[in-house]
């Protein structure tokens, strides 16, 4: 469920747009190898640069420092990746002719001026240097080395006295909208670079009909967003790429002086008559050793669909002689993936591509096949298609490899009158067994705008519906809670000549609840109808990583209500809207069942390096780590998803989640019935009610490399203990209260502690560790003591 959205065709783009600038000749694709993960721990046998632009030799330019990055490089002749070697890859520096580890150097502190990133599964180190610097990769078991030169040039500030184009000032998008241009000259001198004058350079933005210019630099509210619909290039001594809707003007301006030059990105939008499809280069596509295959959308009246047009295609695939829409997946076979292939998945993919015009890709074709792509004759979505129909033959590869997921496991799930699993410890449930919400658990969400932010009706997706705290919209029945959506026309004082038409219900546990790490289950039977949106998802406590999506968003469970044979699971993540990222899975119900005829559970289990998604304990979709990003913490690999969240349920109508569209009048009243919510942490217990007696908790001694972590019982205390470390700090919860942060108490040779003390049987801890073991600080994942109810004594 998303707290702010953008229409789903610029979605599909965003997603996947790589930044390609003036001459765009390959077709971008999504990747489609899929390696063989070698066995944790591997040995490096074998190192080399991972391209020619990776090393061995990187050089920079800047005012008294420039940053370095490069890709990890090619392990073991490809047959092991970051992952299983990075226990056994050292880094050294060269210093004095000799190489010294860099955490000896004293000159390097990590996470400082050297480190790793992280993006999209892709992994490397990254530097910041005053000179010239020698590294060297090394194998700790191995003889294995990689050595690169970074080489620093040392350039003087300059201010700005002219500037004269190197390109243009008259440049033409492509149909995406991609343009760019290479720095100009400054001040009459070539050699001059742009980081030279780079402190002294503003940019500035209008549309060419306009006489106001827009500062863009950290200005997202204008829209332009770095990163997303504009940036900088490197390559050919570097400039700035642009992706445009409309024609603009682009003003660089010097902030000391008067110089400045004027660019005009011209846009030409093409203008359609009849909107006839014809094929854009062929119509029979072979797919490749991997089973991609990949084709440019037809040509409407003779040339190709710009952005604006995305959304009118229709795209079907023929199933037994029938024609059928391709994103109804229960029906196709095939699911949408807006971030690209998905190698934990093994369906079959389908998306946007953009290279100076738009495609689709899909992703493994092990069969023959037919689809076929329609445009509205009238030019309107929704419009009358006729036999406006380009159709395709596709010619698979049966030998294309298809992900492996026979590691994914069903689970054991509770029945209603008894939550207990095995390996299971409950930790939090609401039953509903009530007359009324239980307002020390959850909060009602109100109104129609976010943050009472005009410009944020519809929760920021375009949604119909305002939410209320009425009984007539969230009510308890029959031991189930129910969350309701009803005709309710309603305006409120952001906007007053805006109305939401219908009423319904959201509630949440922030404040109340929240947790990092553990299993989800919510037994639920949901509605149908067209524009009918239920979901059942997560939300960071605090946003230390940016506002959304930046901190990330977890969905449980979504449906559109007339789809009622699917329901899908998602991730959040990136940066903060636009330039987020999503990645997707959904499920199947067997034929005879929906998700409307009967309740179903919905699982979630979120570990700290993937998460898993079920249906009634069938597995169904898997994130990992390697997928997911975070902009603002590109050297921690579990950001965002290394938080607490808390939990959401609510019944949107409309939106973009699928297309806008509207109820029809028998759809509403709409209703979702929730049975229960529980939540589980993996431990020894057989996951009986919270406090009752009947867990155990988990494993009280973790131990990472040689230092062990833990806890001790002593009466009616915990001791907290770290071994093996130069310094030590706690932080805790007790029964999900403020969390605590203190520094633990040396008790000589590496190992510190610290007691909570007045603990009462019963009382959930949560804690985790933040240490150093002589490598730079560490942080453990959150885990979960329930005190006082354990056979035996922790050791």
């Amino acid at each position: 469920m998303k707290q702010i959205h953008i229409p789903m065709f610029m979605q599909k783009v965003l997603c996947l747009f790589l930044v390609v600038v003036m001459a765009m000749s390959v077709v971008l694709l999504p990747s489609s190898k899929v390696q063989t993960a070698a066995a944790a721990g591997t040995t490096v046998t074998s190192m080399t640069y991972f391209s020619p632009s990776d090393g061995p030799v990187i050089s920079k330019s800047g005012v008294e420092q420039a940053s370095y990055g490069f890709v990890m490089p090619i392990f073991n002749g490809g047959s092991a990746t970051w992952n299983d070697v990075s226990d056994d890859v050292g880094v050294n520096v060269k210093v004095g002719g000799s190489w010294v580890d860099i955490d000896q150097t004293g000159s390097f502190v990590y996470n400082q001026n050297w480190g790793h990133w992280s993006d999209s599964g892709i992994y490397g180190f990254w530097f910041t240097l005053s000179e010239t610097t020698e590294i060297q990769l090394y194998s700790k078991t191995s003889a294995a080395t990689l050595d690169y030169t970074l080489v620093f040039q040392n350039v003087n500030k300059q201010t700005i006295t002219s500037m004269t184009p190197t390109q243009g000032p008259d440049i033409t998008a492509g149909f995406t909208g991609g343009a760019g241009f290479t720095y100009p000259t400054f001040n009459n001198d070539p050699a001059i670079t742009y980081e030279a004058v780079a402190d002294d350079l503003k940019v500035y933005v209008k549309p060419v009909n306009s006489s106001t210019w827009i500062d863009i630099d950290n200005n997202a509210a204008s829209g332009w967003v770095y990163d997303s619909n504009f940036g900088q290039f490197t390559e050919g001594g570097g400039g700035y790429w642009f992706t445009v809707t409309e024609s603009i003007n682009v003003k660089l301006e010097s902030k000391t002086s008067s110089a400045n030059v004027i660019y005009t990105i011209i846009f030409n939008e093409p203008v359609r008559n009849s909107y006839t499809l014809t094929a854009y280069d062929g119509t029979t596509y072979t797919a490749d050793q991997s089973g991609v295959i990949g084709i440019p959308l037809p040509k409407i009246d003779g040339s190709a669909a710009i952005g604006s047009e995305l959304g009118n295609f229709v795209y079907e695939i023929n199933v037994n002689g029938q024609w059928v829409d391709m994103s109804n997946s229960s029906q196709s076979g095939f699911v949408y993936s807006g971030s690209g292939y998905n190698n934990m998945s093994d369906a079959n993919q389908w998306g946007y591509w953009a290279d100076y015009i738009y495609g689709l890709w899909f992703q493994p074709i092990q069969v023959d096949m037919q689809i076929r792509i329609g445009y509205p004759l009238n030019g309107q979505a929704g419009g009358s298609i006729g036999n406006n129909y380009v159709t395709y033959t596709f010619i698979g590869n049966p030998n294309a490899p298809r992900p492996d997921v026979s590691d994914h496991d069903d689970i054991e799930i509770g029945t209603p009158s008894d939550p207990t699993i095995a390996g299971m410890n409950l930790i939090w449930q609401d039953e509903f067994e009530g007359s009324t919400l239980d307002l020390n658990k959850w909060s009602y969400e109100q109104g129609y705008y976010i943050n009472d932010d005009p410009n944020s009706w519809g929760w920021g997706n375009a949604e119909l519906q305002h939410y209320t705290d009425s009984p007539q919209n969230i009510f308890l029945q029959d031991g189930k809670l129910n969350i309701r959506a009803l005709n309710d026309y309603k305006s409120f004082p952001q906007d007053p000549n805006r109305y939401a038409q219908y009423s319904s219900g959201k509630v949440n546990t922030k404040d109340h609840f929240t947790f990092q790490y553990g299993r989800v289950d919510i037994r639920a039977k949901l509605p149908t109808g067209n524009g009918i949106w239920p979901a059942l998802w997560m939300l960071p406590e605090d946003s230390v990583y940016g506002a959304w999506a930046a901190s990330g968003e977890i969905d449980i469970m979504e449906a559109k209500g007339r789809l009622p044979g699917t329901t899908s699971g998602a991730v959040h993540f990136g940066g903060q809207w636009p330039v987020n990222r999503y990645i997707a899975g959904e499920y199947h119900f067997p034929e005879g069942q929906t998700f409307a005829n009967d309740y179903h559970v919905y699982s979630m289990v979120w570990e700290e390096d993937n998460i898993k998604w079920y249906v009634d304990g069938n597995f169904f979709f898997k994130v990992s780590r390697d997928q997911w990003y975070s902009v603002a913490a590109p050297n921690n690999p579990n950001a965002p998803f290394d938080q607490p969240f808390y939990l959401i349920m609510n019944l949107a109508i409309g939106g973009h989640f699928d297309s806008g569209l509207t109820p029809d009048p028998s759809d509403i009243p709409a209703t979702m019935q929730i049975d229960y919510v529980r939540v589980y942490k993996e431990g020894s217990g057989n996951g009986g009610n919270p406090g009752n007696g009947n867990e155990n908790p988990p494993s009280n001694v973790i131990v990472i490399g040689d230092e062990e972590k833990g806890l001790k019982k002593t009466g009616d205390d915990l001791l907290f203990y770290v071994n093996g470390a130069t310094f030590a700090d706690l932080h805790y919860k007790v029964n999900n209260g403020p969390q605590l942060n203190v520094a633990m108490t040396s008790t000589g040779n590496g190992n510190y502690t610290y007691p909570v003390n007045n603990l009462q049987a019963g009382d959930t801890v949560e804690y985790s560790f933040t240490y150093n073991p002589g490598q730079g600080a560490l942080d453990t994942p959150w885990f979960t003591y329930i005190h006082g109810v354990t056979q035996g004594t922790p050791e």
